[in-house]
């Protein structure tokens, strides 16, 4: 075989993964939402069908109180809230005029929430090296002077900023091959890039403190651009 011949598929196969990024972006990746990302929650509300919506409202407003009230200060004080107490009282009462279960149904919802809670981290182990495209908006981690190699992909405007933070489903942790500069915090994008189920916490300084955020996928991003709706 001719050397010079030789010596090119050498450096081919030995350069292969710079050659990486062009291929990819060769193919058509399959263009995600957000609700691709988190396990569906139709059993949950099944669970309740038989309920009218403000049957399901008043029940949650019931089980948020009471929840609140079964994890407050060790001094019982919001059990001897007069207001709050009043506010059980009335949205039982409500229920129980309508000839629903109150105990059955709160044993339900708090069943209910333990397992939305299970999900939401929980992430689609189908999309795990996946080439995908994501929209979302740009929440800088580490920057290289105006330019972000490495972020939070999140779904809406101010996720991470305020507590609590969105489902560690509903977060990506995108790390770039080439640096990217935002126009500004919160910047809208379509990120391009392999899909990655990698468990991650990073500490964010929050309005109303600090503290860690997790994300449950990491998007290896071969092509970032701005958002414009499609």
């Amino acid at each position: 075989m001719n050397p010079v011949r030789i010596w090119i598929i050498v450096v081919i196969f030995a350069f292969s993964p710079f050659f990486a990024t062009g291929d990819a972006l060769s193919k058509s990746p399959r263009e995600l939402k957000w609700d691709d990302l988190a396990p569906p929650i139709d059993d949950i509300r099944a669970r309740f069908s038989h309920l009218t919506q403000d049957q399901l409202s008043t029940l949650y407003e019931l089980y948020g109180l009471q929840k609140w009230v079964n994890d407050s200060d060790s001094d019982g004080a919001a059990s001897k809230s007069k207001s709050v107490q009043t506010q059980i009282d009335d949205y039982t009462a409500k229920l129980t005029s309508q000839n629903l279960d109150v105990p059955e149904l709160m044993d339900k919802i708090a069943e209910a929430m333990d397992d939305y809670n299970r999900l939401r981290a929980q992430p689609i182990k189908s999309l795990d090296g996946q080439f995908v495209r994501l929209p979302g908006y740009v929440l800088p981690l580490e920057f290289g002077g105006d330019a972000v190699s490495e972020f939070f992909l999140v779904p809406y405007v101010g996720a991470c900023i305020h507590t609590p933070a969105p489902d560690a489903n509903q977060i990506v942790l995108v790390k770039l091959q080439q640096s990217y500069k935002p126009s500004g915090l919160f910047d809208a994008v379509w990120v391009t890039g392999q899909m990655k189920i990698v468990a991650s916490k990073h500490k964010l300084g929050y309005r109303d403190g600090t503290g860690d955020v997790a994300s449950t996928y990491q998007l290896d991003g071969v092509r970032i651009v701005p958002y414009v709706a499609e």
